[in-house]
């Protein structure tokens, strides 16, 4: 369900919850899936005609997979955020101080 909604585009421009399954899988790849990393799939098959029904299947998959666009971005706390501004704002204020003379 997870993969399969993100795929098909159902969360664009929305802030959609999407259910997880109660799978290890699942459990695995919740940060993944759930959008704040960059995740890479890689998917295994084999030549052999006895594997064919789960090579089709895993081919399936990733490209469900392949579809799905995440955006990551840095976790970083309010407090943090603003002494980064303050310390950038200091450091460009400081060289126009040192510039001016």
């Amino acid at each position: 369900a997870v993969v399969s909604t993100q795929s098909t585009g159902e969360t664009k421009g929305k802030n959609v919850i999407v259910p997880f399954r109660d799978s290890a899988l699942t459990k695995l790849l919740k940060t993944a899936l759930g959008g704040n990393s960059k995740t890479v799939m890689m998917a295994a098959v084999s030549p052999a005609d006895i594997n064919y029904e789960e090579s089709l299947s895993t081919l399936k998959f990733a490209d469900r997979v392949k579809r799905i666009k995440t955006k990551a971005s840095v976790n970083e706390s309010p407090t943090e955020k603003l002494i980064r501004e303050l310390r950038e704002e200091n450091a460009r204020l400081m060289k126009m101080i040192g510039g001016g003379e």
